[in-house]
């Protein structure tokens, strides 16, 4: 018996060591401008581009699809991405790659890559959460819940293989969609997704998020999602399983796996939920190193424009090469520690990763609602801790480090709204803990200093912030009334921007006594056309300060 789980474990570990590998016959297109190709349903592809017509007769690409779900209520973003297709046995997707990037055309060009999850087996622990109860190899998380338990608006997205919503101790930290009636197979909130209530299905393209089994080297790690959401964000003092790092931080299960595949083109259907759904973290323990991902870079460079914080695994290599989205601008990479306070004999590390925190024997949550097969139920039973019966077991990786950390920046941001994305990878590099490891593996994350250092204004900003009090209804249609306050008179603007950074509306600008101020969007930009349905934010600055909201305009 003890040699099947040798060979189990071996299979694991040599999978996840190999080079993600990309979809044959599919290449993903980000459009700079949406008139280059001329895309009817059920004809090929045709350019209007002089440079581009040669290009797509060349690779014989004669299909094509959207990537994104694209309705009469979602343009911009969603009509710029789309996927080209040939005859899989006949394309060379590198080549047809490097074309079509050559004419110029193209914000970003990419195959369809596969990626895999970062997880390392091993023997459990006699303890669990130690990464919570340690004084010296924690990352302060007792300390910093004494200042915020979170936010219950602060949304951490997991971008993974699923996450059970109907987990016992999941279900009440789940995010759920307020725009959405659950099973009416109606597009309520007209965003593109349907019945879309916790989360998105981006591998089979449904509104039920939960895992399914997936496979890597002969084992099945769907549980992986949902084991990360519990240690982002499990429900916390309700007497039941274990605690999350985000307390009051809302989950949002994004599942990007379909059968055994795991593809760039349902991270990118993943990325665009969260963006217009108005997450504000993106928790990603996923990778390769693969150097060609200027089109994972789009999206994540128009994720942090849109205010999410983007979390990445470094990866459980042992070695110093860059993994990838880890290593991507904008991109909080994450290594792992152990229980000794060292770095975690698997992780990969180098000067790139940006932050360490616990990444081993590590005891969250796993699905509950579909059962492992036998042999790797023996495989979790013998190397996992898990009891053949309760949702709830070890991992060790990476994996475990970045959600960790994601659900630190749900803390952080539900105890200093004002702070945008940038500032928040930052702000953790700054608070965390100079520990000498073996090897190069960033500040250790402190979630205490996270929560306390710097958060009360913007630095350097007058003592008396400006604060925007309420906003209702909201979600909303037609209109919405802002409240804010101002503790002395001062200049002050109120803007409404919409999920991609992009100014709609001057809502107020001039100088304003102190006080209470209402003013009312009735979700019409300056020049008075009515603004589609999707999420969008307003800033009021005031003093020097600033303090944001989100706002959810339903149509």
């Amino acid at each position: 018996m003890r040699r099947l789980t040798i060979l189990c474990v071996t299979l694991l570990i040599a999978s996840l060591a190999q080079a993600a590998d990309f979809t044959p016959g599919a290449i993903l297109v980000w459009m700079d401008d949406p008139g280059v190709l001329e895309l009817s349903a059920g004809q090929a592809p045709a350019a209007r581009d002089a440079a581009l017509a040669p290009v797509l007769a060349r690779h014989d690409l004669d299909r094509w699809s959207w990537i994104v779900p694209r309705t009469g209520a979602r343009t911009g973003r969603a009509a710029r991405l789309v996927r080209l297709a040939g005859d899989a046995d006949r394309l060379d997707v590198r080549s047809a790659c490097a074309d079509l990037a050559a004419t110029g055309l193209f914000r970003a060009v990419s195959p369809d890559w596969h990626f895999h999850l970062f997880i390392t087996p091993n023997d459990p622990m006699l303890s669990n959460q130690w990464f919570i109860t340690s004084a010296s190899a924690g990352i302060g998380l007792p300390q910093a819940w004494d200042v915020t338990q979170g936010a219950a608006d602060v949304v951490v997205a997991i971008l993974d293989t699923g996450v059970d919503w109907s987990h016992p101790d999941l279900s009440a930290s789940m995010w759920t969609n307020p725009g959405e009636v659950a099973g009416n197979g109606v597009d309520d909130d007209a965003n593109g997704y349907v019945d879309d209530i916790h989360g998105w299905d981006c591998g089979l393209g449904d509104g039920d998020p939960r895992p399914e089994p997936y496979h890597e080297g002969g084992i099945d790690v769907g549980f992986h999602g949902t084991h990360c959401a519990g240690i982002a964000s499990a429900t916390t003092n309700n007497g039941v399983g274990v605690a999350g790092a985000g307390w009051n931080c809302r989950i949002m299960g994004l599942k990007i796996t379909a059968g055994d595949l795991f593809s760039l083109s349902a991270i990118t259907v993943g990325y665009d939920y969260a963006m217009i759904a108005g997450a504000d973290v993106i928790s990603m323990s996923f990778g390769g190193p693969i150097s060609e991902l200027e089109f994972m870079q789009a999206l994540v460079n128009d994720a942090t424009a849109a205010g999410i914080v983007c979390v990445a695994a470094a990866g459980n290599n042992n070695d110093s090469t860059p993994q990838y989205p880890a290593a991507l601008d904008n991109v909080i990479s994450v290594g792992a520690t152990n229980s000794a306070n060292q770095r975690a004999s698997f992780s990969t590390y180098g000067t790139w990763v940006d932050l360490a925190a616990p990444g081993e024997h590590i005891w969250s949550c796993v699905q509950s609602n579909y059962e492992w097969d036998f042999l790797t139920a023996l495989l979790f039973f013998l190397s996992y801790g898990w009891d053949w019966t309760n949702p709830y077991m070890y991992a060790d990786g990476t994996s475990m480090a970045c959600p960790l950390v994601a659900g630190v920046c749900g803390l952080v941001r539900s105890a200093a709204p004002w702070m945008d994305a940038v500032h928040i990878a930052q702000h953790l590099i700054e608070t965390g803990d100079d520990v000498a490891y073996d090897q190069p593996l960033g500040r250790k994350v402190n979630a205490y200093r996270a929560v306390t250092q710097g958060t009360t204004a913007v630095p350097g900003a007058a003592p008396a912030s400006p604060r925007i009090a309420g906003i209702w209804p909201n979600p909303f249609n037609p209109k919405v009334t802002i409240r804010f306050d101002l503790a002395a008179p001062s200049p002050a603007r109120l803007d409404v921007y919409d999920i991609r950074g992009r100014r709609v509306r001057i809502l107020a600008a001039g100088e304003l006594a102190a006080g209470p101020h209402e003013l009312i969007w009735d979700g019409c930009d300056d020049a008075g056309r009515a603004q589609p349905g999707g999420v969008y934010f307003a800033r009021l600055e005031a003093g020097g300060a600033r303090d944001a909201c989100k706002l959810v305009l339903l149509k």
